[in-house]
């Protein structure tokens, strides 16, 4: 079997093909890297590997379609056959040649890899994956060709086998679920063919093993269909006598049958047993939150799919499994449009997209449409829009985690009227799927509506009205949750500060400056002060994350000068190293902001949470203050990766005792950027399309002569 290796190689390399077939494979991998991973940024070399996927079927047939149509040809399929070395030896030695050469490109590919790594960071597991998913394929490729190669002696009719063959297997399965539909027999058979697909999956960043399986299935499968064609006339088989018709005939399709019972076999196996997420910001597995939800069901929920087994979104399919898999109280159950025309009638009158799902808990329910599971952004100069982020996960557990609670319907009153800021769309995403509702609230001397369950008071830049202030202190005074971040120092809110003041803290009147680096964004700007909760503080965020606040203000209390009736704790505290500085000062404007003697002085707290209780009603009020009127400003927010929001989202579930409700954050299809120079992408473009390939063409053509002249 070597000697049959590297006569093969040394055919391949020793003429123009094996050189021709690297050059150009080199040359559009070049451009495609250059294109998707070099000049767009992207880190997953998938995206290269998809697009050379039409340049391989096109060029694999180019060695494929001589491999054995010339040994016919030539007759020297008669040597090899009465040579003293097994056909399988034969065929098998031919094969891994070609997939030495294909090894050759994959390779070339992983050059790539090399150069992302020097310029940033790679998911390593995925690009394990996806180089070795498209090794693989190129091995189905070059089976598929071997065996087409067999049944002729003309290489240009192997070639034109192969193109047909190739392309069958892309189109046709699409073509047949587009107008049969995905549930009929002949669609079913039809993708068998689709050796495409368990490519792309791998590519996806879903391991699956049944994947793997059917790509090294197809493999053996057509090399023994090689084996089969080849040994046709073989003489060790006719020394075989009596066994002849057994091993020519049947054993070949005896092998092939067990193959596929195999195949079909794993496709009873759970996925939980076969599928394994290995993106590196774990994209299609549920979270332990997640799991805690689920481990706490008493009643059993069903997850019905408007849609069929086989049509329904694979990144929708990877959760709901992973959710009937975890816990006996879960089932999937699918419903497509086709059969069960009316069922979605049953719980809503909007029309549900395919993927759509309908999640029951005894007599609740609740319905999550395929497009409130993606997260979007839209190009309209284009018209086009891309998915940025996945929430599969966030509506399932959200909608079960309510209908364990209960319908727990919160009311957020958003005060409007005194310029300020929107709240970010990531806290609305968050809350909306649990019930939450967002109102703006224009006081104008009304009260505070009874059915607000939260007050939120984000960073005023005008100030509030005395009846607007009396408003307020009303609700709190029956019990009202509030939270609310404090005016920045240039914005002059004096009856808004005297508020905070009535509530238990004072604000100081200038701005903190952080002076240990460590508690700082950027060393040469102190006003952007990284914290984390203290340990105290029932609000808090994930360990993995942080808190920035930005122009903070002080919030200034004495423990012994607390009345009675109040309680204060720190959700935020500076450091020692901490001062106060009013930016608006003339002093600062000429001596800058540099610590003085006779500021005031760290730690200082950035954030606190009080209770109040009225001693005429017994009602407990909860205040949150942020000492950062830009706490919640989106621009600020997404600076660390949103802490800020998910903050909030705590408090707004504790403030209401509703903190049994589990928000799950939309998982942001984010990555970090592979940013090279304009002058590297050049010199990358010149080294891949031009260079490389001119130098393995030029290498050919010595050879080719040096050979000649021998």
């Amino acid at each position: 079997m070597t000697a049959i290796l590297l006569k093969e190689l040394r055919s391949y390399f020793k003429s123009l093909f094996g050189w021709i077939f690297l050059a150009v494979f080199t040359f559009f991998e070049g451009a495609f890297f250059v294109a998707n991973n070099i000049k767009y940024g992207s880190p997953y070399i998938s995206d290269t590997l998809n697009s050379m996927v039409i340049v391989l079927i096109f060029i694999l047939p180019l060695l494929t379609m001589r491999i054995l149509a010339e040994e016919k040809r030539q007759k020297t399929d008669q040597f090899l056959i009465t040579a003293p070395i097994s056909l399988v030896s034969v065929i098998i030695g031919k094969f891994l040649a070609l997939c030495l050469i294909m090894l050759m490109a994959t390779a070339i590919c992983s050059v790539g890899v090399g150069i992302m790594a020097i310029y940033g960071s790679i998911p390593v597991a995925e690009t394990l994956s996806s180089l070795g998913g498209f090794f693989l394929f190129g091995c189905e490729c070059i089976a598929i060709g071997m065996f087409l190669s067999s049944i002729t002696e003309h290489q240009f009719l192997a070639a034109i086998f192969t193109y047909t063959v190739y392309i069958f297997t892309m189109v046709v399965p699409g073509f047949c679920n587009y107008i049969f539909g995905a549930e009929k027999v002949i669609t079913k058979i039809v993708s068998i063919t689709d050796i495409f697909a368990p490519f792309d999956g791998l590519l996806s960043g879903v391991l699956d093993l049944k994947d793997i399986l059917y790509m090294i299935s197809v493999i053996a499968i057509f090399l023994i269909l090689s084996y089969k064609v080849f040994a046709k006339n073989s003489v060790q088989l006719s020394a075989m006598g009596k066994n002849r018709f057994f091993l020519s005939n049947l054993l070949p399709f005896v092998i092939i049958a067990a193959i596929i019972g195999v195949n079909v076999g794993c496709n009873y196996i759970p996925e939980k047993y076969t599928e394994f997420d290995i993106t590196q910001n774990g994209w299609y597995k549920i979270t332990d939150e997640s799991k805690a939800v689920l481990d706490t069901l008493n009643e059993d929920v069903t997850i019905y799919v408007i849609s069929s087994e086989e049509e329904v979104d694979n990144t929708v399919k990877h959760y709901i499994n992973s959710y009937d898999s975890y816990s006996k109280h879960v089932r999937v159950v699918y419903k497509p449009t086709t059969e069960y025309p009316e069922f979605a009638a049953n719980f809503t009158d909007t029309a549900l997209y395919y993927s759509s799902l309908i999640i029951t808990m005894g007599d609740q329910f609740r319905v999550i449409d395929y497009y409130d599971m993606f997260e979007y952004t839209y190009d309209y100069y284009s018209y086009t829009s891309n998915i940025t982020g996945i929430d599969v996960e966030g509506q399932i557990t959200a909608a079960i985690s309510s209908m364990i609670n209960g319908d727990n319907q919160v009311k957020i009153y958003c005060l409007s009227g005194h310029d300020e800021p929107a709240l970010p769309d990531y806290i609305a995403s968050a809350l909306s799927k649990v019930g939450y509702s967002f109102t703006e609230l224009y006081l104008y001397g009304k009260s505070v509506p009874d059915d607000c369950d939260i007050l939120v008071i984000n960073g005023p830049r005008s100030d509030l009205d005395n009846l607007d202030i009396e408003a307020i202190k009303a609700y709190i005074n029956r019990g009202g949750k509030v939270f609310m971040t404090t005016a920045t120092e240039d914005s002059e809110c004096k009856n808004y500060d005297d508020f905070i003041k009535w509530c238990g803290v004072e604000v100081t009147e200038g701005t903190v400056l952080e002076g240990d680096y460590r508690y700082m964004i950027t060393s040469d700007d102190p006003t952007w002060i990284l914290a984390v909760p203290e340990n105290s503080s029932p609000y808090t965020i994930s360990n993995n994350k942080m808190n920035i606040l930005v122009y903070a203000r002080g919030l200034k209390y004495e423990y012994e000068n607390i009345p009675a009736d109040t309680s204060i704790g720190d959700i935020f505290v500076s450091s020692s190293s901490a001062y106060v500085k009013s930016l608006m000062s003339d002093e600062v404007a000429s001596e800058g902001i540099s610590k003085k003697d006779g500021d005031e002085e760290g730690p200082l707290s950035l954030g606190v949470y009080i209770t109040k209780t009225n001693s005429e009603t017994g009602e407990t009020a909860d205040i949150v203050i942020i000492g950062s009127g830009a706490f919640l400003y989106d621009q600020i927010d997404s600076v660390v990766s949103h802490g800020n929001s998910d903050l909030f989202i705590d408090a707004s579930k504790k403030l209401v005792d509703n903190s049994l409700v589990t928000t799950i954050p939309v998982k942001q299809l984010t990555y970090d950027q592979i940013v090279v120079s304009i002058s590297m992408v050049l010199f990358y473009i010149a080294v891949f399309c031009i260079v490389a390939p001119l130098a393995l063409i030029i290498t050919g053509f010595v050879i080719l002569i040096i050979r000649r002249k021998k």
